[in-house]
């Protein structure tokens, strides 16, 4: 009888070990939706290592991002990317890459033999990563991917300037223009009778490649927005630099000489006045030039406009220089020296 009872109890025993076995197994399968929450953080935890490798690795970054997004993002059976924590995190990576492939591309370029075309550049790239930033999203703008990533913005914009001043020095001053007071004065009317302007110059190029202005004409922007409705974007400062723009200048005034150009800079800050609609903008001018005894010839004008996001060149070989530039502004400025 006791042998029967033992058996009976080792058989129970058994089933319960059986059964608490079985349930383990259980509690370990794990569900489809499980099995895609941790997919999805392994694709979060690649994007992350392919956001770092962009600024080590650009190139290599750029091609294994587009292997992986093509094949492991979006596959036949899921897609990745509807998901807004992977999206947000696609997205930052997808900007950083884009950061530093074009700065690379950048500093592959060949140097510039103008000074207006470097600043052109600088002005399109300038724009290019401000639009970078502003897409990344609100959720993750913060910490350290944030940090880095303006950190490198910072880094291209000090390129820039290392580009210019380093275009500055190798390039000396004329010394056929110093210490000379170059004037000119001549009334501009638009052959609509639409409005004037007063054309006068009265300044003195300084041996530090800074200007000493009494008046400076600074050429308006004038540039076509639409061809079909025959309308064009206009950007014109004061006749009266002295009194109107000389004190709100950001940075003073500068030039440079190279081949036979002059290169003119303008850096000015917003206005309190927002109905103006001018914010802190700069300028920058290229002419030909000739010197003749006290004479200085400026002609073939080409100008540059900066309002952030707002960004035009004009003039000179411009497709529609011819169709918005009246005569009185593309006949050459005669400067002379008192």
């Amino acid at each position: 009888m006791n042998k029967i009872k033992t058996s009976l109890y080792m058989m129970l025993a058994a089933a319960i070990l059986a059964a608490g076995f079985s349930s383990c197994t259980k509690e370990l399968d794990l569900d489809e939706e499980t099995l895609i929450a941790l997919e999805k953080q392994e694709k979060m935890k690649k994007l992350d290592e392919l956001f770092d490798l962009a600024f080590t690795d650009p190139a290599k970054a750029e091609t294994d991002y587009y292997q992986f997004y093509t094949t492991e993002l979006l596959t036949e059976t899921q897609n990745f990317v509807v998901d807004n924590d992977v999206r947000m995190r696609n997205t930052f990576t997808d900007l950083a890459i884009r950061l530093n492939t074009n700065f690379e591309k950048i500093k592959a370029l060949p140097g510039s033999s103008s000074l207006f075309d470097l600043y052109k550049v600088k002005y399109d790239n300038w724009i290019l990563n401000r639009s970078l930033i502003g897409e990344i999203p609100n959720q993750i703008r913060r910490g350290e991917k944030l940090e880095k990533f303006e950190s490198k913005v910072d880094e291209v914009s000090a390129y820039f300037q290392a580009q210019v001043d380093a275009f500055k020095a190798k390039n000396p001053v004329d010394q056929n223009i110093l210490n000379k007071q170059w004037t000119a004065f001549k009334f501009i009317v638009k052959p609509d009778f639409s409005a004037y302007f007063i054309m006068n110059y009265d300044f003195k190029f300084l041996a530090n490649g800074g200007l000493d202005i009494n008046n400076f004409y600074l050429f308006p922007m004038y540039n076509l927005k639409s061809v079909e409705a025959g309308g064009y974007t206009s950007f014109e400062e004061s006749t009266n630099f002295s009194q109107d723009l000389a004190d709100i200048q950001l940075s003073p005034a500068s030039y440079a000489v190279y081949n036979n150009k002059i290169f003119f800079y303008f850096h000015f800050k917003a206005s309190p006045n927002a109905a103006d609609g001018k914010l802190n903008r700069e300028w920058c001018y290229e002419f030909d030039y000739t010197t003749e005894e006290n004479t200085l010839t400026l002609s073939n004008p080409r100008v540059m406009y900066l309002m952030n996001p707002l960004f035009y060149q004009a003039g000179y070989g411009d497709k529609h220089y011819e169709l918005l530039y009246f005569d009185a502004l593309r006949e050459p400025v005669i400067l002379t020296a008192q």
